[in-house]
């Protein structure tokens, strides 16, 4: 009886050893608990407000996380999502169900906030504040996701942190009165067969797009589809590819019976050789 209770109690110790590894285990792994807050969720909120809002990010409150959580204001994300992975939902959840906006102590993400779609496309828009992979999990270089102007998601190192750091303060430093302002390095407007002039379609769409490089760096071709088109879709706001771009970019939107003479911007070293361009609309040809 002795024997067996021996057995018994080594067996029970040899458990709680295995369950505090494996609770020290899930902390060191998970600091803050395993999680999914997707920054490409994030990502595609942030694209999606500045689409709408003459290609500005959220800005204009108290802080950049007040900011931030305007997303969930006009309801393109949860609270789950916007909380980031080291905050509890539990916290982030009251503070936007009683009215309120987020703060630096109940948001996870770093966000910078004034940016337009008419920044440099290298400045960082949102990034986890602890270098965390995609499930909350501690990452093994110290490196972390980063999304930038324009919808762009890289993976940075924890080698390269610092430095990337400050490069980030670099960039902003040289921010433009145009990146500020939001302005469009080529704006667009769309002209009816009547004369008429348009902004927006509420309509089922298509815009192709051709683009080469005078080197022949990079060329091809690309669509875009949906069911109501707004300027922002039509503009450039930088120039393809990489600030120093040179090439050119040819467009033709069709919607309903109409469809578009195709429209080209010429790029020299990022430079277009035109600021206003318009979509001329035509009736499709049976």
């Amino acid at each position: 009886m002795k024997k067996r209770l021996r057995i018994i109690a080594i067996v029970f110790g040899i458990v709680a050893v295995l369950v505090i590894a494996g609770g020290v285990y899930y902390i060191s792994k998970f600091p803050y608990g395993q999680s999914h807050c997707c920054i490409i969720g994030v990502m595609g909120a942030l694209e999606q407000f500045a689409s709408e809002n003459g290609g500005r990010y959220p800005t204009g409150e108290s802080s950049p996380e007040a900011s931030l959580s305007l997303l969930c204001r006009s309801n393109y994300l949860d609270a789950y999502t916007i909380r980031g992975m080291i905050v509890p939902e539990e916290t982030t959840r009251r503070i936007l169900d009683s009215g309120g906006l987020l703060g630096p102590d109940s948001c996870g993400w770093h966000y910078t906030d004034g940016l337009t779609r008419a920044d440099d496309t290298r400045i960082a828009l949102l990034y986890c504040k602890q270098p965390l992979g995609h499930n909350g999990d501690k990452t093994k270089d110290g490196g972390r996701q980063v999304v930038f102007v324009g919808g762009n998601i890289e993976w940075i190192s924890g080698k390269t942190w610092s430095a990337f750091l400050e490069e980030q303060k670099k960039l902003l430093s040289q921010r433009t009165e145009r990146a500020k302002s939001g302005a469009p390095l080529v704006d667009a407007i769309i002209e009816l067969p009547d004369g008429n002039h348009l902004e927006s379609v509420d309509a089922s769409y298509t815009l192709q797009e051709q683009e080469a490089a005078t080197d022949g760096s990079s060329s091809g071709n690309g669509m875009s589809s949906g069911n109501s088109l707004n300027r922002d879709s039509l503009v450039w706001f930088n120039p393809p590819l990489q600030s120093n771009f040179s090439g050119f970019v040819t467009r033709t939107l069709s919607f309903s019976n109409l469809v578009s003479a195709p429209v080209t911007v010429v790029f020299t070293n990022g430079v277009p050789d035109k600021t206003n361009v318009v979509f001329k609309m035509q009736t499709r040809a049976l």
